[in-house]
């Protein structure tokens, strides 16, 4: 079943004609991490902790009809998102249609919004793996000294 609230159409097509205005298109992959972001924070309770704010967003999401599952994990270097059934996958397949890379996803921006806000650091969207259903959205932890010297 698809979310009928059209609301989120409406604010990601605002969104995107708006930030490719302010780059005048340059680096639109860069310029697309916040498409989806203030639509979804304006309907989830955010918390202070990063793990509480992600299991409220899973749970906005399912009980809201954007798709059927939500499976999140993370590791030392990165977090992923498998999501099936999403409500934005007829805006996947015209991008496959045209053999076009999928740049960003608003699902997407906002894990990489929640977890900024806990560690500071911006996470970035690696390619997103699609199947059928499924979409993979892995997502590049920035490093910290630690990571970088090997600690």
């Amino acid at each position: 079943m698809v979310s009928q609230d059209n609301n989120l159409k409406d604010t990601l097509f605002f969104e995107s004609v708006r930030e490719f205005w302010n780059e005048r298109g340059r680096g639109a992959r860069y310029r697309l991490t916040t498409i989806g972001v203030s639509f979804f924070i304006e309907r989830i309770n955010l918390g202070k902790l990063k793990e509480e704010n992600i299991n409220n967003f899973k749970k906005y999401l399912l009980d809201n009809n954007y798709c059927k599952s939500v499976e999140y994990s993370e590791d030392e270097f990165s977090f992923t998102v498998l999501i099936r059934d999403c409500c934005l996958q007829n805006i996947r397949k015209k991008y496959e249609e045209k053999n076009m890379e999928i740049l960003s996803c608003p699902i997407a921006n906002m894990l990489m919004h929640l977890f900024e806000l806990e560690t500071g650091l911006s996470p970035e969207l690696l390619p997103i793996v699609t199947d059928e259903g499924e979409c993979k959205l892995t997502m590049a932890k920035m490093g910290t000294e630690e990571v970088t010297e090997g600690s």
